[in-house]
């Protein structure tokens, strides 16, 4: 069966959360938001990107709550009752599992997981806590492997 970037990418940005400090269902959360975030936005440009979304988030969110800025700061993304929110939506660790698992069962979530598993647990630290030096040390070297099981 042949494994996309996206689910690898979840799994790598879950098991990044988790070695930050953060719980397995928000990590699971975290790692969805994270995967959605990078395939809605690889090709616009950061001033587009933060242009929609500040366009996306008033309109939504005109006069109802505030989106948070500060609970997953490092990753650069904002929360909506302490869950990630990314394109107009809430991730929980539900979508991580459909994901992940639902979609490619079982066994290979478990293949994916043990992989991003080992990846993050390869990389410093330091690295965890800053999305570029995360993305150009841990995921690019890495996320053409596992590309079958």
């Amino acid at each position: 069966m042949k494994i996309n970037r996206f689910p690898k990418m979840a799994a790598l940005q879950k098991f990044r959360a988790m070695n930050l400090g953060f719980d397995e269902k928000t990590a699971e959360a975290i790692g969805i938001a994270e995967a959605t975030k990078y395939a809605i936005f690889k090709n616009l440009s950061q001033t587009k990107r933060i242009a929609k979304e500040k366009e996306e988030v008033s309109k939504q969110f005109e006069g109802k709550k505030e989106l948070d800025d500060k609970t997953f700061e490092i990753f650069k993304i904002q929360a909506l009752d302490g869950l990630p929110y990314v394109g107009g939506k809430v991730y929980t660790s539900d979508d991580y599992k459909r994901a992940v698992f639902l979609r490619f069962g079982e066994e290979v979530g478990q293949k994916i997981e043990e992989w991003a598993k080992n990846v993050v647990n390869s990389c410093d630290k330091d690295v965890l806590k800053r999305e570029s030096k995360f993305f150009n040390d841990c995921w690019k070297p890495h996320r053409d492997e596992l590309s079958e099981a």
